[in-house]
């Protein structure tokens, strides 16, 4: 049956309640915050593994949720460190494409679980494939359409310096409510249930 909330599960769920809204605040107020949504980002990162830990480290949907979430990590630095425009823009969509594709992946798996876990993993299912959908729905209508601003990380390859703030900011606010909702679920509900 379910075993008891262990610290590994309390301590993720407090460092993914203070850091994914924290990340998304940081992400709000621009370029000149870059490193503390960086340093937001590394305490997301030790929430996300906990979560996965959790989830089963050894279950291939939370070990490609944790490639993309790799990806996703990679892209963010390079968001930071690096000054050139086009990188910059190219760096931004992999992160989009990333960390969605990751939230995704650890929803579906989350679907497996009974009761809470099942419907938070249909809620995340749901937010971040539709969030995929836009995002890819963005490049093939790109010039038609801007769908929450989407449109923007593609016309930004060709022109980098297309302001992309408002994509970025719906990514980071579906990761904020992510973060917020798989924290009271780590929290309130054993994920170590054997399936």
């Amino acid at each position: 049956m379910f075993q008891p909330i262990g610290r590994n599960a309390r301590t993720g769920a407090i460092a993914l309640a203070i850091f994914a809204p924290a990340h998304c605040l940081a992400g709000l107020a621009g370029a000149i915050f870059a490193p503390a949504a960086f340093a937001c980002w590394l305490g997301i990162s030790f929430g996300i593994l906990c979560l996965c830990d959790e989830l089963g480290a050894a279950k291939p949907l939370n070990r490609a949720g944790l490639v993309l979430f790799g990806a996703a990590f990679s892209a963010r630095l390079l968001m930071v460190v690096t000054v050139e425009p086009a990188t910059h823009v190219r760096a931004e969509l992999i992160f989009a494409f990333a960390t969605m594709g990751a939230l995704l992946l650890w929803s579906v798996a989350l679907m497996h679980r009974p009761r809470a876990p099942r419907t938070v993993g249909i809620f995340g299912t749901a937010i971040a494939g539709s969030t995929l959908a836009l995002i890819l729905s963005a490049h093939l209508l790109m010039g038609s359409a801007t769908i929450w601003g989407f449109g923007t990380l593609f016309a930004a390859l060709s022109t980098p310096t297309i302001d992309t703030r408002g994509a970025m900011a719906v990514i980071n606010a579906i990761l904020s409510l992510w973060g917020l909702v798989t924290a009271g679920l780590l929290r309130a509900h054993s994920l170590r249930a054997a399936q």
